[in-house]
């Protein structure tokens, strides 16, 4: 077990997007997670773009958790909440990596 998986407490139900089709969103297979959450504070992740300008994501929850990188627009359940993901971050610290999904 990695170390930072000692601190994912709650389960999410993660139904990932696949694509527009019809003008409806297309979703694959619900796959459920052990993660972290945070919730209750306006969180936000800033990228500075080539030309200079900088782009800014506001979320209202964050969750950590391993695996592959969730695409956005994907639906994530977690204590009786519904989110949409707006971004997802591969993490790399020492030996263990993590997401940081940033949710709406």
């Amino acid at each position: 077990m990695a170390l930072i998986e000692m601190f994912f407490t709650q389960t999410a139900t993660i139904t990932p997007f696949v694509r527009m089709g019809s003008g409806k969103p297309v979703y694959g297979e619900a796959e459920t997670r052990k993660c972290r959450m945070e919730r209750g504070k306006r969180l936000q992740n800033v990228y500075k773009n080539l030309d200079g300008t900088g782009d800014e994501v506001v979320a209202n929850a964050k969750m950590f958790c391993t695996g592959d990188p969730i695409p956005s627009r994907s639906i994530v359940q977690c204590d009786g909440q519904e989110f949409t993901v707006i971004d997802c971050d591969v993490m790399n610290g020492f030996a263990d990596h993590h997401l940081e999904v940033y949710l709406e």
